[in-house]
């Protein structure tokens, strides 16, 4: 979901501090920089430890293994899935000096809570829709831009189950409880139509920038990073608001069972990174939404305006936000998306 440029191996920075051993944070490639927990910088003097994951699927998977960081970043549909395999540990949130600051739309989204305990704390927010290059694309804002036969070889979805739920939307069905027979018949057929026209399907966000500034690309999914870089470049972009809704995704910081780093320097980095200093710079240098209100009071009013984000919580509420997937349905999505990968 909610990525800053993937990663694919396992990374670990080994250090410590005086007041402990330094926590590890198992994240996506990019979120680990100072910029987005400037109070724990200042704090300790350095950044924290990490180690980076391509995809909350091989986080989980490696947990599971055995692998223990202090912190993890999964998003809300990620949740049920990583509780119930027994990852997560609870947040005190009165060891939170930021949590009040949070919008009251993120702390209330499913995955925050589970079995009555604050489990996730959500840090960034915003938007996966379909991008275009306004000079070259002439179609309706809908997610069936993304199966467009007119657009052949110049299509690239994101290498994920978005196909499977970008399916679902189009054919009017909750993408988190698509019925068996849908999802094998028709959903599978429009994937395989799907795979014999695209370009190709994208892994990186670097990737998808260049293809789209070429023109390779007309259509693609994307994040809101990526329109905001394209925008800045020149490159004649549109991020689309398809007419079956534009989805929103949060995601966030979770502690992890059994962790070795000091305890009280794993709340400091949550807490630093729910900052306003935090929201500020992920506003302004990625294009993302932040879950503490005076974020967009203190960022760039040029950037909030460009990036549609000057009323936020209204965006919110217009985003079709996904919640936590049932680990069954999820394993039905995954298992026909490595069916369509495999050619069949």
């Amino acid at each position: 979901m909610a990525s800053l440029g993937l990663a694919t191996a396992v990374t670990p920075i080994a250090a410590s501090a005086e007041e402990g051993q330094m926590p590890v944070y198992f994240t996506w490639s990019g979120y680990e920089i100072p910029e987005l927990h400037p109070p724990f910088v200042a704090k300790y003097g350095k950044p924290i430890d990490y180690s980076n994951f391509a995809g909350t699927t091989e986080a989980i998977q490696k947990m599971r293994a055995g692998y223990r960081p202090d912190l993890s970043h999964p998003c809300t549909e990620d949740m049920t899935i990583w509780t119930e395999a027994g990852v997560v540990a609870p947040l005190d949130t009165s060891r939170l000096s930021n949590w009040e600051n949070l919008f009251p739309g993120l702390k209330s989204q499913g995955g925050v809570e589970y079995g009555g305990q604050v489990m996730f704390a959500p840090t960034d927010w915003g938007n996966s829709s379909v991008i275009y290059r306004s000079d070259l694309v002439d179609a309706e804002e809908s997610w069936a831009m993304l199966f467009d036969e007119r657009y052949a070889g110049k299509i690239s979805p994101y290498d994920s189950t978005s196909n499977v739920q970008a399916a679902a939307m189009i054919l009017g069905i909750d993408p988190h409880a698509i019925p068996d027979d849908v999802l094998n018949g028709e959903i599978a057929n429009m994937l395989r139509k799907q795979r014999s026209i695209a370009r190709n399907y994208w892994g990186a966000a670097a990737e998808l920038d260049q293809m789209l500034a070429s023109g390779e690309v007309v259509i693609a999914y994307a994040w809101n990073e990526t329109y905001k870089r394209l925008k800045e470049q020149g490159v004649p972009v549109t991020y689309a608001r398809p007419k079956e809704g534009i989805w929103g995704w949060c995601c966030g910081v979770v502690r992890i069972k059994d962790a070795d780093g000091d305890e009280q320097m794993a709340y400091d980095f949550i807490d630093a990174w729910l900052s306003a200093e935090a929201g500020k710079n992920l506003i302004e240098m990625y294009g993302y939404g932040h879950s503490n209100i005076k974020a967009f009071e203190i960022a760039d009013p040029a950037v909030v305006d460009s990036l549609g984000l000057t009323n936020p919580e209204a965006l919110m509420v217009e985003s079709y936000f996904f919640g936590p997937m049932d680990p069954e349905e999820d394993t039905r999505h995954n298992t026909l998306w490595e069916e369509i990968q495999a050619g069949s």
